[in-house]
């Protein structure tokens, strides 16, 4: 059996959960098995690669009202049925070594993490000329109608909240599971919380807040930072500053009144978590699936608009994580949870309503089952 996975670099996220669907295949020990992992920014235009993931990054960070606008705009049915056979043929221009790739490769299923795959083969898939079964794996909690594209044979989605938005845009329920984002199985609860504050010189005692900003290292960290010296006699801190290496050179060059350690770029996030009370992060598809998979609530800070904003949204239709406006707020929300515990428990609760942990697993499960 032929398994494709194909994800994009735009940001961590789509990798991230690629990488999960194919350990999870490679746990399955089955020795007909043959899995290919796939960037499909590998198969396009030197220019367009180049280009995609900086345009993204400068966009978000440059001009995010302007991103989070046209986001938007983009997601009306009338406006993008105007605007896809301009995508379309873009892709085709941009894009043709990824379908002939497939094309003469012919796996048996192609499991996709980002748009642009099922985008460029589900043309391929209608006609006739790509025989793959194409599985979409939608990384946000609310779909955006990019994802939505002839020829994919089914969607696996966050929740019954995103089968539901898509099934009102018309796609069968038949052809949609909520079973959750996957995420590696490192994120399961592990309880080796003491080792980790061990590791890291930090107190058994104190609450411990991991504060983050996405693979781009966006957000008040420093502003947030400083907040929580507010609490230096009670909290003790995780701050990692990913690919913004002047935010951490800067935040390293300070002086605190309680524990912090710094990270840069970490490969040790699901360590991060466990030994975490809370997490201050923003509200993309892979890390938020990854702190509700290690139950770990959350404080919703900066969502890039648009994805991130209504990944935000279900959170706070479930009541499972708190949410800042701006970054002073963080003192009035560690003063309610230091002083109120039943604040966490509530959260708690929402949480295990939302956590997936084996949505890998279960995916793969489906696939080898053929139930699709």
């Amino acid at each position: 059996m032929k398994i494709d996975i194909i994800h994009a670099t735009a940001g961590e996220g789509h990798r991230k959960i690629a990488i999960a669907i194919q350990e999870a295949l490679t746990r399955v020990g089955r020795k007909d098995l043959e899995i290919r992992f796939l960037d499909a920014l590998d198969f396009v235009s030197p220019v367009m690669k180049s280009s995609y993931a900086p345009f993204y990054h400068w966009a978000v960070r440059r001009v995010p009202a302007l991103w989070g606008g046209s986001y938007e705009v983009l997601d009306r049915p009338f406006v993008y049925s105007l605007a896809r056979p301009f995508r379309s043929l873009f892709n085709s221009l941009n894009a043709q070594p990824l379908l002939k790739n497939l094309l003469e490769h012919q796996p048996d299923v192609v499991i996709s993490t980002h748009f642009m795959a099922p985008e460029i083969l589900g043309r391929a898939r209608v006609r006739g000329r790509l025989k793959s079964k194409i599985l979409t794996v939608i990384t946000d909690f609310f779909p955006h109608t990019v994802w939505t594209n002839p020829g994919t044979d089914h969607y696996w989605v966050m929740s019954e909240v995103t089968k539901q938005e898509l099934f009102r845009r018309g796609i069968p329920p038949e052809k949609i599971t909520a079973g959750g984002i996957p995420v590696s199985a490192a994120f399961k609860p592990s309880g080796n919380r003491p080792e980790v504050l061990k590791q890291y010189g930090l107190e058994q005692g104190r609450f411990t807040v991991l504060l983050t900003s996405g693979s781009f290292g966006l957000g008040p960290t420093e502003e947030i930072l400083d907040r929580l010296n507010e609490f230096k006699e009670r909290v003790q801190c995780f701050v990692v500053c990913a690919r913004n290496e002047s935010l951490r050179k800067k935040l390293e060059e300070k002086i605190y009144y309680f524990p912090v350690r710094i990270f840069g770029f970490v490969d040790c996030m699901p360590d991060l978590m466990e030994a975490s009370d809370l997490m201050i992060a923003k509200s993309g598809g892979s890390t938020t699936s990854e702190a509700l998979a290690k139950n770990l609530c959350m404080v919703v800070m900066s969502p890039i608009p648009g994805q991130e904003t209504r990944n935000a949204k279900l959170l706070r239709d479930s009541d499972a994580s708190f949410f800042l406006q701006k970054p002073s707020q963080i003192s009035g929300i560690m003063q309610g949870i230091l002083s109120d515990p039943s604040l966490m428990v509530r959260k708690q609760r929402a949480i295990a309503g939302l956590s997936r942990p084996d949505a890998a697993d279960n995916l793969v499960q489906m696939v080898m089952d053929g139930k699709f």
